[in-house]
């Protein structure tokens, strides 16, 4: 009978070393989906934020009368009210893909709507912004600092 005495416990430790094994693999599971969808949504910012960018590029460039202006609000870039044909520079107004929300407004010195940026406050993964981006700052500390503006100057 003392070999069954010294045994006890061992069992029950096993499991809860297994128990916490499982535990640190869910959480770096967790870790992983969490940048991978971060990377997901700060890719399609990329491509919304463009998107944008070359709408309200177009609605600058197609000025009836040759006066160029940027468009007074979003959605004038939906249907161009300048033209008598109808002018769709986007097909939908889409919200901040990391926020969910509308996008922050930046008005030109002009005045008009001359780019979007981010609500966010996250940090982005990635060390370089996109192309197109002009970036509020040195370096960009938040996705808000990506600005997805069309100055005139192409």
């Amino acid at each position: 009978m003392a070999g069954p005495r010294h045994q006890r416990g061992i069992g029950y430790l096993s499991l809860l070393f297994a128990l916490f094994l499982v535990s640190l693999g869910i959480g770096k599971a967790l870790d992983v989906h969490a940048t991978r969808v971060q990377r997901e949504q700060e890719a399609e910012l990329a491509y919304v934020g463009a998107q944008y960018r070359e709408a309200i590029k177009s609605y600058y460039m197609s000025a009836p009368d040759g006066q160029r202006k940027y468009p007074r609000r979003l959605v004038d870039l939906l249907k161009d009210p300048r033209h008598l044909v109808v002018r769709r520079y986007l097909r939908r107004l889409d919200p901040d893909p990391i926020t969910s929300q509308p996008f922050t407004l930046l008005i030109a010195p002009q005045g008009g709507i001359w780019g979007v940026a981010s609500r966010s406050t996250k940090a982005p993964l990635r060390l370089r912004s996109p192309d197109g981006v002009i970036v509020n700052g040195a370096a960009p500390r938040s996705y808000g600092d990506w600005h997805f503006v069309y100055d005139g100057s192409d």
